[in-house]
């Protein structure tokens, strides 16, 4: 198990959140856990997820942002001034 599992998900990085989220899974899926606890492990498995999709989304949005073309400047006004 991680070294860093009272870390609370709200600070934890992509790739923690995620390698966090594998390990429950091979726990649930090797049967190492009762009933009970696979639920606890479910239940902290969606708030990873959850976690990781917001992590995705805000840089999604930040590469949109750079990526997105500078807005053109207005055109010369037609009248020529006073």
């Amino acid at each position: 198990m991680s070294q860093q599992t009272n870390q609370p998900d709200a600070s934890l990085t992509f790739e923690e959140a995620l390698a966090r989220l594998e390990e429950i899974i091979e726990r649930i899926e090797s049967g190492e856990v009762g009933l009970e606890k696979a639920i606890g492990e479910y239940e902290r498995g969606v708030v990873l997820i959850r976690r990781c999709k917001d992590i995705l989304q805000k840089a999604e949005q930040r590469v949109d942002e750079l990526t997105r073309p500078a807005s053109p400047p207005p055109p010369p006004n037609p009248s020529g001034g006073a």
